[in-house]
């Protein structure tokens, strides 16, 4: 059991999707329930978004703000959380798996406040593990309107943790990808 709370976003518009991601199926499972399963190894976990669909049938948690960005739902966790390491991890990632997160949670040290993967040449801000001490530095960097989580890494202290090429960051933005992904998961098989 990780002792941490896992934050999984499903706030954005979805808009180059054109749908809700989380709602899209893989071998029969939405990205949601694939994801929820990959963070069964946590104390906690939550769906945090801009609204609670009615067929959403986990602990959820509405983002605090009303713009869209994944610094809203890494403050949404950190502001809702007691615990001091807190999983954010986005739905654009459906393929991730548990050991991922078990071989973050092993990485982390008493000098960083975020543990961050690496993978497919890419810092991978929305599957990572953020101390909750960071709050009044995103609170900052939200009042002046910087909402990258990558020029946010650079006022903390991360630790990076290289994955290499891994198919279980793939990245799905578009229903192109999606459909790249579901090749792949048949071809896989």
């Amino acid at each position: 059991m990780i002792p941490a709370k896992a934050f999984i976003l499903i706030g954005g518009k979805s808009n180059r999707f054109g749908s809700p991601k989380w709602k899209a199926v893989i071998d029969g499972i939405t990205v949601l329930d694939r994801i929820w399963g990959a963070c069964a190894e946590f104390e906690y976990r939550f769906v945090a978004g801009k609204e609670k669909y009615s067929e959403l049938n986990k602990l959820f948690i509405q983002d605090k703000l009303k713009f869209n960005a994944p610094i809203n739902g890494l403050y949404t966790a950190l502001k809702s959380t007691n615990s001091e390491w807190n999983l954010l991890l986005s739905c654009d990632l459906p393929l991730v798996e548990s050991d991922i997160f078990l071989k973050l949670w092993e990485s982390k040290n008493e000098n960083c406040n975020a543990v961050i993967p690496i993978a497919n040449g890419k810092i991978q801000v929305t599957c990572g593990f953020y101390h909750k001490q960071i709050l009044s530095i995103i609170e900052r960097e939200i009042q002046i309107k910087n909402y990258s989580l990558i020029k946010l890494l650079e006022k903390l202290n991360p630790t990076f943790i290289e994955f290499g090429n891994d198919n279980r960051f793939w990245n799905m933005n578009t229903k192109k990808d999606y459909g790249k992904l579901l090749q792949y998961i048949t071809e896989k098989d």
